[in-house]
């Protein structure tokens, strides 16, 4: 969400760039304010308590977030041979390195000898090799044990065996997705983006770049932190001053691309355009559209770039919030460019602490007993979709065969 400050960039950023189904989207919004509510389902949900306050449940939650392709960083973090990236993703060090030949690798960031990380959580550029700070034991960009001190040492081992454990990885659409459990079947990224293939391809993510990397932390569970992206039936409470004299009241078209989703807010400009050509309709202008790419990744859709956000558990009461901008590469030196990016991402934080304000709160009074479960009204039906999908998938109940990597 975002409110766009007054000017714009000199020209379209990505010709030919929007969002699918730009006409259909707007179309529905339009409906949706001449009915003066969003699109609704029959019923409300109930959602328990417990699901956010059960260590145990945390605990295959953070088993359920390995074994699918996760987003581990954007491509353009790391565009040239040896530059590389150490970060811990669900409780797994992982260790990402663009090697000679152009690929993105992805292992666990340990040594093979006696586990000891080969790189602090950072990154950098111009990589040949890694080697252990603990015995020097050192392995190429494509993961291989390529020197070992002393190697009289150790008569049986076989060099061929003992590279680094890699992870299913692949590059698409301009993010890295990895599965962080090496013992987990591997599963084919465009099969598991279903749907969102088709929406990131044409909102253009591959052709931008990463600007301003933050780091965020907050005190609630990690699906809290997600559930107040999912609605804006409190926009007009919690966001008074910042996106509410921009956005529709409670208003918005919501799509269910399983296990992602979509959601369009469409903004109070609506109005102006209702009467004019429909093919000079442009979404990016007059509404933020929202995705999820399951289980915790938020890709805020603007006018100009994207911002996201990534939740991870960092115990039950706690989540860690990276966060970054997507911006196109031509403007990166437009000092007209940066300045409407600085306005708009100030907002776009301003109101992500707003939310955790009140993601906090909720947090604190969880284990009070005042409730048993929260209801999730008809206007919130994506929270909905969210907690069915993780339920779901804790449950066995996903299609796993549709997920599966085709064979070769």
């Amino acid at each position: 969400m975002s409110l766009t400050p007054a000017g714009s960039l000199p020209a379209d950023p990505s010709p030919g760039h929007d969002i699918a189904d730009r006409l259909e989207l707007l179309r529905r919004a339009c409906a949706g304010l001449a009915a003066g509510r969003p699109e609704m389902p029959a019923a409300q949900f109930a959602n328990p308590v417990a699901r956010y306050a059960d260590p145990a449940r945390l605990a295959q939650e953070q088993r359920l977030i390995r074994r699918f392709p996760q987003v581990a960083a954007a491509a353009g973090e790391m565009t040239k041979p040896g530059d590389w990236i150490a970060r811990d993703i669900s409780g797994v060090p992982v260790l990402l390195v663009r090697d000679e030949t152009g690929r993105v690798n992805a292992f666990i960031n340990a040594c093979r000898h006696r586990g000891v990380r080969l790189a602090a959580d950072g990154c950098g550029a111009g990589r040949r090799s890694f080697t252990c700070p603990y015995h020097a034991w050192t392995y190429g960009t494509d993961g291989k044990l390529v020197g070992v001190p002393a190697a009289e040492g150790f008569p049986n081992m076989k060099r061929e065996e003992m590279g680094l454990r890699r992870l299913h990885c692949a590059e698409r659409y301009g993010f890295v997705f990895v599965q962080v459990d090496p013992t987990a079947p591997k599963v084919d990224v465009d099969a598991w983006l279903g749907p969102m293939a088709h929406e990131l391809e044409h909102i253009g993510t591959a052709d931008y770049v990463v600007w301003r990397p933050a780091q965020l932390e907050k005190k609630t569970n990690w699906k809290l932190a997600l559930d107040t992206f999912l609605e804006n039936y409190h926009t007009r409470r919690t966001h008074t001053k910042t996106i509410w004299p921009v956005f529709l009241d409670n208003t918005a078209a919501f799509d269910r691309l399983s296990p992602h989703a979509r959601v369009v807010l469409p903004k109070r400009s609506i109005p102006e355009i209702r009467d004019q050509d429909r093919e000079t309709w442009n979404l990016r202008d007059h509404s933020t559209v929202l995705y999820t790419i399951f289980p915790n990744l938020m890709l805020a859709v603007l006018p100009d770039h994207c911002a996201i956000f990534q939740v991870w558990p960092d115990g039950i009461d706690n989540c860690k919030l990276p966060a970054y901008t997507l911006v196109p590469p031509k403007y990166l030196e437009s000092a007209t460019a940066q300045d409407i990016w600085s306005k708009s991402m100030h907002v776009v934080f301003e109101v992500t602490e707003e939310d955790s304000d009140r993601s906090e709160a909720i947090q604190a009074a969880l284990n009070s007993g005042a409730n048993d479960h929260f209801v999730f009204g008809r206007y919130e039906q994506a929270l909905a979709w969210f907690h069915q999908e993780v339920e779901a998938m804790l449950n066995g109940q996903a299609d796993w065969v549709r997920y599966a990597e085709a064979a070769e």
